[in-house]
């Protein structure tokens, strides 16, 4: 039996261009009245993901917004929220140091909708109307005051492919790094990932992993996929989030995710 639905945003249920589908509103809507609880779970922080839920349609029906990429979990109707694995700011600022000379472009979070940028540039604006944030330049290691879930980079999509290649020839065990959209590289603690904020609500709900199912796209939600029984990946996703996936659904343009559901979730087992 499903107790548990989880997806990922960006590339899953969230389109190229910032919408998420009334197919994919229904789909959720259709599940919850069978008594199962849905999580959000995004590489995007808390307030990054409360700002735009509603807007999503997705306000009333989330249960749990995991977000930081399994670095903060809400508990929506109680507002209980639980916070792990930072890194600290001098930590932050060696990566901005030695990313930042390969092209690399440092952010911070800010409030709401805004996206604090080192520098504005053609890809970080487009970016930033994507993910529907206002882009706003600062100086970004004046800002690292006190600890943070994770650091997200900036990258030409030309270029990402030497930022990931620098990644894996320089490891360092204090901080890992990856690719989470095409233009996006982000760091945070080697012991954060997303199934940490899946494995957070399995303890609160007194489940087990077989009784979740997840949905994600790229390499920030292999971790997550590997960890419940049935991981959902999309077939506009990467190909290591398609490696350990239970199945592969269509793409968020096809509205793989309720696609998915309404064919093989029957009364609330999966067929």
């Amino acid at each position: 039996m499903i107790r548990l639905i989880a997806t990922d945003l960006d590339g899953t249920i969230v389109d190229a261009k910032g919408r998420c589908s009334q197919v994919t509103v229904k789909a959720i809507e259709r599940a919850k009245k069978m008594g199962i609880k849905y999580a959000i779970c995004s590489g995007r922080p808390l307030p990054g993901v409360l700002a735009l839920v509603d807007d999503w349609g997705l306000g009333p029906l989330a249960d749990y917004i995991i977000g930081s990429n399994g670095g903060e979990v809400l508990e929506t109707a109680t507002g209980k929220k639980v916070e792990s694995y930072t890194m600290e700011p001098d930590l932050i600022k060696e990566i901005c140091d030695l990313y930042e000379p390969l092209g690399a472009v440092a952010t911070l979070y800010g409030e709401g909708r805004t996206l604090y940028v080192d520098k504005i540039t053609e890809t970080g604006i487009a970016m930033a109307k994507r993910v529907v944030m206002d882009p706003v330049e600062a100086d970004i290691r004046a800002m690292l005051t006190h600890p943070e879930i994770k650091e997200m980079m900036i990258v030409d999509p030309d270029n990402m492919a030497n930022i990931e290649a620098f990644c894996q020839a320089h490891p360092d065990p204090r901080y890992i790094g990856f690719k989470t959209a095409k233009d996006l590289f982000e760091f945070n603690h080697p012991l954060l990932a997303k199934d940490v904020g899946v494995r957070i609500l399995v303890t609160m709900m007194g489940i087990t992993p077989d009784e979740v199912i997840a949905f994600g796209d790229t390499t920030n939600d292999v971790d997550m996929l590997k960890y419940v029984k049935y991981g959902i990946a999309m077939a506009n996703g990467t190909q290591d989030a398609k490696d350990v996936a239970y199945a592969v659904t269509c793409s968020v343009d096809d509205d793989g995710f309720a696609h998915y559901l309404n064919e093989h979730l029957i009364n609330g087992e999966i067929r």
